[in-house]
């Protein structure tokens, strides 16, 4: 039987003498190492054992696919709604270059059946250029001397390129508008670019230019300019009028 620490205290205050048995209470109200403590003298332990599970439990649970399914994916993956993938994709922001149709859903890329339908039209669209080359290479390669003038035009054309895209404009808003005649009604809003092939005469629409021969005139925008051309193959005036009606 135990003594309270009080009443221990009290046989080992200052000029007391314990005896024999007070010296034996005292120990054996104290637990030895060598003595085992047993579960049901632990408060509460036997309460706390009772709130666990067991090995068996804890080792079925882990291995239960679908366990917390709810709030946790699967390994396989089968357990997201399709919610839950755009989300996933969202997160670790995933985006598909490329989709193709897949029942309802419209994708962005052709099938393949559909490129083959695409290659098909522009094999065919290949073999009329080809058959289109080949005409063009008989035509050069025959003896026109309206050909050969049409050669001597390109070349100057090249030869003068620099002076010409200086008089029709170098910017990105430049435009050709046309071969014109001195009648013509020319039409440009201000602010807009244009040049046009134009025959010899006064152009009253163009601020009144004039061109002797053959040359081009050329809007900028705000003031009107021209290019007196003498192309080759003219005959005895030295220059071919493109604006000439057959």
């Amino acid at each position: 039987m135990k003594v309270p620490l009080k009443t221990i205290f009290s046989w080992f205050e200052k000029g007391d003498m314990p005896t024999e048995n007070q010296f034996q209470q005292t120990f054996s109200s104290f637990r030895h190492l060598d003595d085992n403590i047993r579960m049901d003298e632990i408060m509460g332990l036997n309460e706390t054992f009772q709130k666990t599970v067991s090995s068996t439990t804890f080792t079925n649970h882990l291995q239960d696919e679908s366990a917390h399914h709810l709030v946790l994916a699967k390994l396989n993956a089968s357990n997201l709604t399709a919610r839950n993938v755009e989300e996933w994709k969202e997160k670790l922001k995933i985006k598909l270059a490329a989709t193709i149709d897949d029942g309802d859903e419209s994708g962005n890329v052709y099938t393949k059946e559909q490129i083959e339908v695409i290659v098909n039209i522009l094999q065919a669209k290949d073999n009329e250029m080809l058959q289109l080359i080949e005409k063009i290479n008989k035509i050069l390669d025959s003896n026109d001397d309206r050909l050969d003038e049409l050669h001597e035009i390109v070349d100057y054309i090249k030869e003068n390129r620099e002076q010409i895209e200086l008089l029709k404009g170098s910017g990105t808003n430049s435009s050709f508008g046309g071969i014109l005649r001195p009648a013509d009604h020319i039409t440009v809003k201000p602010g807009s670019a244009k040049w046009f092939w134009a025959g010899s005469g006064v152009y009253e629409n163009a601020s009144g230019v004039t061109i002797e021969n053959f040359g081009i005139i050329s809007f900028d925008g705000f003031v009107w300019s021209v290019l007196e051309m003498s192309m080759p193959g003219g005959g005895t005036d030295g220059f071919i009028d493109l604006t000439q009606e057959d």
